[in-house]
């Protein structure tokens, strides 16, 4: 490695796909793995890269990243999936976070509307018939017919709102924020989600995990869904009172739910989200169509090329934010 030359720990299980791209979009750089029989510490310790890479596998999870925000020589850590709150804290006058929020934002936008489309059809019904050869047709309403409510219109909430409004749905978006998106019916402020949650067929959380966002589906905001409601939960389990959407579950309260995330994952086998009816579980995976890696990467190779160039880069993160 030559004195000029900028080191990059990459923390994958594979570099293969996207580390090819990551060379020839910046070959003032020298990319090292993690190799398989070491810790994130101890690559960080042996490579004492400037940057750092990470993306969420099986041998390396998202709260092995953190380590890289007190490592000395770390001046900027990208992450390379939208949500840090895996990462506890840091500095911003010592250390640049960055993340690949928007990305894979049409991904998770694909896997929100199948899910509705799905359930709004009765395809888990028609699936139990047929296990059983029952040929019975059930009603359904078109969601032409149907109001949408979409918690937080980040880059995943406005493209979820923009697809839904193309079968026709009612959609209501609710953000912090007073900034107009295009993609909604109606837009409201987030104190304004109880007196809309009875409007609503569907609600979709959308929003990043912060102390604010912490157990916002509680059992006040759900006994204020329509019992023909259906939950739909892409951000994170935390914001979820478990418990609380169980009991809902059980007594009838709301119809059903499309939950891909969870406080405790995996999902432990006694869990009795495996076994309550209305409820469609996806492990933690809908935004990881195939080739999203190496998607991230190529936003991270254009965010490598404006450090290499003193250019502000893109996603920075504020950690009072959260995001």
């Amino acid at each position: 490695m030559t004195e000029s030359t900028t080191s990059v720990l990459i923390i994958d299980d594979s570099t293969r796909p996207y580390l090819p791209h990551l060379r020839e979009k910046t070959p003032e750089c020298s990319f090292f793995n993690c190799n398989q029989d070491e810790t994130v510490e101890q690559a960080l310790d042996r490579v004492d890269p400037e940057i750092v890479f990470g993306l969420h596998g099986g041998r390396y999870p998202a709260f092995t990243h953190a380590a890289a925000l007190s490592h000395p020589s770390v001046k900027w850590l990208h992450n390379g999936g939208a949500g840090i709150d895996h990462l506890a804290g840091w500095n911003p006058e010592e250390i640049l976070v960055t993340n690949s929020a928007g990305v894979s934002s049409r991904f998770m936008a694909e896997t929100v509307l199948g899910a509705i489309l799905m359930m709004n059809f009765g395809f888990p019904d028609y699936l139990e018939q047929q296990k059983l050869r029952v040929w019975n047709k059930l009603q359904w309403e078109s969601l032409s017919t149907k109001t949408v409510l979409v918690i937080g219109l980040g880059g995943i909430g406005s493209l979820v709102a923009e697809r839904l409004r193309m079968f026709g749905a009612h959609v209501i978006g609710a953000r912090r924020s007073s900034r107009p998106c295009p993609h909604v019916d109606e837009q409201i402020a987030m104190s304004d989600v109880a007196n809309t949650l009875p409007h609503a067929d569907y609600v979709c959380i959308h929003v990043p995990n912060t102390d604010e966002t912490q157990s916002i589906v509680n059992a006040e905001f759900l006994a204020q869904m329509q019992p023909s409601a259906r939950l739909i939960n892409t951000a994170r389990g935390a914001q979820v009172d478990e418990n609380a959407l169980i009991d809902a579950l059980r007594h009838n309260r709301i119809a059903g739910a499309y939950l891909d995330v969870f406080r405790t994952e995996p999902l432990p086998q006694d869990s009795p989200f495996w076994d309550l009816p209305g409820v469609i579980i996806s492990p933690h995976s809908a935004d990881a169509a195939d080739g999203w890696k190496s998607v991230s990467a190529s936003f991270f190779a254009a965010n490598l090329r404006r450090y290499l160039h003193r250019e502000t880069l893109v996603n920075i993160c504020d950690p009072e934010a959260g995001y």
